[in-house]
């Protein structure tokens, strides 16, 4: 690639700009791969399309239509968030992408809202399999960037507070069998942090890791698996072990003195589902069991 630079047109999908300019500045010198890459005007003269944007019913057929005019090998790299998935963008009435959701195949994803140019430098190298000096400083990431979110293994008791919070639906679980998964979709991901603020146990966080870009959507999922927890009563599975243990911890760091002597009868509660706690018998129990705290209290 070096002798025969890549010839690129760049295709604006919908896009609030933001991945565009972290593009461009991609190529600048100092990131060395512009020296590869040729920008063109017409898809025509092009060998590869940068998408960015979720493509809405305005541009939709426009992107289409750009792709099929392409020179072989036809290369397409989806940029940020909204190209991958639509983004925040996904509900719009508008909206009818993203790029592989309209039969364009996509060779790399570039994840990020928006990606950081460096980013879209590596990518674009390991593409070309070109070797990239990253020891200059700038290659670095500033202290408190928001990179890729990871989960403690360790310490994530799979309470689905991320899942809800989640703005963009990046975050998301299913029960399998006696099994909770946890996952993070790097695609759906703006890296804005809520999952890390909302963690009541501080098993997300967004890390350093910026170099995000995958090949398939399937290459963009990380999570984590947490054992189910069955009913005692009924033997459906409701909650996870580790979540019910966290509930124990807290009631205890919270009212201790309280609890404590109530911690056989308060277990053997919890490890009801919600419909069998709700029994007129457990009820009875249960309110039984907040009125000895209170008069202990």
């Amino acid at each position: 690639m070096a002798e025969k630079k890549l010839r690129v047109f760049r295709a604006d999908a919908s896009s609030c700009n933001g991945c565009d300019i972290e593009i461009l500045e991609a190529l600048l010198p100092r990131f060395k791969v512009g020296q590869y890459i040729e920008l063109v005007y017409e898809p025509e003269q092009a060998e590869a399309l940068v998408i960015t944007g979720g493509a809405n019913f305005k541009t939709a057929e426009e992107v289409r239509a750009i792709y099929e005019k392409l020179k072989e090998p036809k290369i397409v790299i989806c940029v940020g968030s909204c190209a991958i998935s639509k983004g925040i963008f996904a509900e719009g009435y508008s909206m009818r992408g993203p790029a592989d959701k309209l039969g364009i195949p996509v060779t790399v994803f570039i994840a990020g809202c928006p990606p950081r140019p460096q980013s879209v430098a590596q990518a674009i190298a390991s593409l070309l399999n070109v070797e990239v000096d990253t020891s200059e400083d700038y290659w670095s990431v500033p202290e408190g960037f928001r990179g890729l979110p990871e989960f403690d293994f360790e310490k994530c008791v799979a309470c689905g507070a991320c899942v809800n919070s989640c703005p963009t639906g990046a975050m998301s679980y299913e029960d399998k069998g006696t099994v909770r998964t946890v996952n993070v979709n790097y695609g759906l991901c703006i890296y804005c942090a809520t999952c890390e603020e909302i963690c009541p146990e501080e098993s997300v966080k967004l890390t350093g890791e910026y170099k995000a870009w995958f090949k398939g959507k399937e290459e963009m999922l990380n999570g984590v698996e947490v054992p189910l927890k069955k009913c005692a009563n009924c033997g459906r599975v409701y909650a996870t072990d580790k979540q019910l243990e966290a509930c124990i911890r807290r009631l205890l760091e919270k009212a201790g003195k309280v609890y404590e002597p109530l911690l056989e009868k308060v277990e053997k509660l919890m490890s009801y589902c919600p419909d069998c706690r709700h029994s007129v018998e457990n009820l009875r129990a249960g309110k039984a069991l907040l009125i000895k705290a209170a008069i202990s209290s």
